[in-house]
């Protein structure tokens, strides 16, 4: 059986249990839930595992169930990484402003070198500013919570090497 043939077949299986157990707010990862699925048919199939096509449909929506959960584990493990890391931020500007004087100044120089920064990191510090959660700021640009951990990180870094 050509792969290509596997995936005509079972496509939609795999995809309504993607659906079915894929928290609705890691839609961004089903591509690579998707991906592991089909990878994971590749490979038994290469070793010549799944001939049966009826078995082959259950075994790839076990495997899409499975893969859904995990990677909703895997998503809210990131979320609570990307929190813990934006209110180490926080913090970290919630000092730093403690010890100077004049808080509206600051807010001023932040807001004129958040224009010179490249927009995508900007995007995620003002959201940060803003006192918007990681999973919120996931949810409105519709990005990966590492990838907001990281445009935060570097997008503060460029704000406090310009302010320095």
């Amino acid at each position: 059986m050509e792969f290509e043939q596997v995936i005509a077949e079972t496509k939609r299986p795999v995809l309504a249990a993607i659906r079915r157990y894929l928290d609705s707010s890691y839609l961004y990862a089903i591509d690579d839930v998707t991906q592991e699925v089909y990878l994971r048919a590749y490979r038994a199939l290469e070793k010549g595992k799944l001939k049966d096509s009826a078995k082959l449909r259950s075994y790839l929506y076990t495997i899409a169930r499975n893969e859904s959960l995990r990677m909703n584990a895997r998503c809210r493990r990131e979320e609570q990484k990307a929190e813990k890391f934006l209110a180490g931020q926080k913090e970290k500007i919630l000092a730093v402003s403690a010890e100077s004087d004049p808080l509206p100044e600051m807010a001023g120089d932040v807001l004129a070198v958040l224009k010179d920064i490249p927009e995508h990191y900007a995007q995620v510090v003002r959201l940060a500013l803003q006192g918007l959660s990681a999973k919120e700021i996931v949810g409105k640009l519709e990005i990966k919570p590492g990838t907001v951990k990281s445009r935060l990180s570097r997008g503060l870094a460029m704000l406090r090497e310009r302010l320095a």
